[in-house]
């Protein structure tokens, strides 16, 4: 378990060091791009690409819930307090595990998004798009066990799989649905991370002017 636990985390971290590595390469803070686009547009398409996998964490509860390996534990915490505890400690991994991909998530878009608002380009055009397709994401790491390489190596199966859902309207609803739920989860911890930031700051932990008086 443990070694799949890590290659999870290690595939939510890469569109982390895609999206700052993309961030880097259009030109940062500055709006002249530093890389030719022959460079850029695959850098944003490999992070596009691998960036399921961090919320595809949010996914794994269902381990925890519906695999038979955690029945016997599930019941006997229902009878004894060992087992509870035992219970309630796997449940705080799987709290902190699925957190982590959330907090990936976000910050492997922030730095995507920083480029956007420097171009202009507002929320309500990118976030539907984008959502959606980090839901579709999920869908086929979830249920058809695609993983993102299969974009090159499997693009047939890849586009049979995707014009099947979209084509079934429950499962394209549910998609939508889950869609949404990433979206307002992206702005919960943006928000977050915004407060942990200037939080640092007044402690001095971070470089750069806070909004309010430093404690």
């Amino acid at each position: 378990m443990l070694h799949g636990v890590l290659w999870n985390l290690f595939l939510a971290a890469l569109p982390l060091v895609l999206g700052l590595a993309s961030w880097w390469a259009l030109g940062g803070k500055e709006k002249k791009a530093r890389l030719p686009a022959w460079v850029n547009l695959p850098l944003l398409a490999a992070w596009l690409a691998f960036l399921p996998n961090t919320c595809y964490l949010l996914t794994e509860w269902r381990h925890l819930l519906y695999d038979e390996h955690w029945a016997p534990l599930l019941e006997a915490g229902q009878q004894d307090s060992a087992s509870m505890l035992a219970t309630a400690k796997w449940a705080g991994f799987f709290a902190i595990y699925s957190g982590l991909g959330l907090l990936l998530f976000t910050l492997a878009i922030r730095p995507i998004e920083l480029r956007l608002r420097m171009a202009g380009v507002r929320p309500l055009i990118w976030g539907p798009p984008l959502f959606f397709l980090m839901s579709l994401g999920v869908y086929l790491g979830l249920r058809p066990r695609l993983n993102s390489w299969d974009l090159v190596t499997q693009p047939l199966r890849v586009l049979d799989v995707v014009m099947a859902a979209l084509s079934t309207p429950t499962l394209l609803m549910a998609i939508l649905a889950f869609a949404a739920v990433l979206w307002v989860l992206y702005e919960i911890v943006d928000i977050w991370v915004d407060g942990a930031a200037e939080r640092l700051r007044r402690w001095h932990v971070l470089p750069g002017e806070t909004a309010g008086r430093s404690r």
